[in-house]
C-alpha cells in the first residue's frame, strides 16, 4: 500500500503529463522487451542456418521450401523459401532477388525498434513540456496572490522537476537499450549476409 500511495502522489505532483511519461515509458518497456526476445530467437536460429549453410550442397540448399513463418525462422532460410531459382539462371538475376529480398525483410526485422526511438527521443521533451506547464502554474498563482502563497507556487515549481527529471530518468535507459538491440541486429543482418553470400557462391560454382 505504501508504494502505491507513493506512486499515487508523485503522479499527482507530476500532473497530468507525468502520466503521459508513464503510459510512453511502459510502452517502450514492452517493445524492447518483445524485440529482445526476438532477435535473441532470430539470432540463435541464424547462427544454426549458417553452419548448414556452409555445410548442405545446392541442391539441399534449392530444396529448402515451404511456407515463410518470419518470427520462428532465421531470415536466410526465409529468404531462401522466396528465392524464385526458376528466375535465377545468372548470377546478376540471383544477387538482385537476394537484395530486394533482403531489403524487403529487413523493415520486418527491425519492427518497433524505430518507434522505440522515437518514444526515447520525445520523452525529454515531454519532461520539458511538464517543466513550461508547472512554471505556468507558478506564473498564475503569482498573478492572482503575488508571493504571499507559498504552497501554490512550491507545487507549481515540483511539477516543473518531477516531469523533467522524469523524462530524462526514463529515457537514458530507453535510448542505451535501443542502442544495445539495434547492435545486436547489426550482427544479425551481418550474419544473414554472410550465409547468402555463401549461397550466391554456391550457386556460381553449380552453374560453372
Amino acid at each position: 500500500m505504501g508504494v502505491f500511495s507513493a506512486f499515487s502522489d508523485l503522479m499527482t505532483r507530476g500532473g497530468p503529463v507525468m502520466w503521459v511519461i508513464f503510459i510512453a515509458a511502459g510502452i517502450a518497456i514492452i517493445m524492447l522487451i518483445e524485440r529482445t526476445i526476438q532477435i535473441k530467437r532470430w539470432r540463435k536460429v541464424a547462427n544454426i542456418d549458417q553452419q548448414l549453410v556452409h555445410k548442405e550442397d545446392m541442391a539441399s540448399l534449392m530444396s529448402i521450401q515451404g511456407k515463410t513463418n518470419t518470427r520462428h525462422e532465421s531470415p536466410v532460410r526465409t529468404i531462401l523459401k522466396q528465392i524464385r531459382w526458376q528466375e535465377a539462371e545468372k548470377s546478376d538475376d540471383l544477387t538482385k532477388q537476394v537484395n530486394t529480398l533482403l531489403s524487403e525483410l529487413t523493415p520486418k526485422l527491425k519492427g518497433v525498434l524505430p518507434t522505440v526511438a522515437v518514444i526515447g527521443t520525445l520523452l525529454p521533451m515531454l519532461g520539458l513540456l511538464g517543466t513550461v506547464t508547472g512554471m505556468i502554474n507558478v506564473f498564475e498563482v503569482i498573478a492572482l496572490h503575488g508571493t504571499g502563497n507559498p504552497q501554490e507556487m512550491a507545487n507549481g515549481i515540483s511539477q516543473a522537476l518531477l516531469t523533467t527529471a522524469s523524462g530524462l530518468v526514463i529515457a537514458i535507459p530507453v535510448i542505451f537499450f535501443h542502442h544495445i538491440l539495434s547492435q545486436h541486429l547489426q550482427a544479425l543482418l551481418a550474419t544473414t549476409e554472410q550465409s547468402l553470400l555463401v549461397v550466391m557462391n554456391k550457386a556460381d560454382v553449380n552453374r560453372g
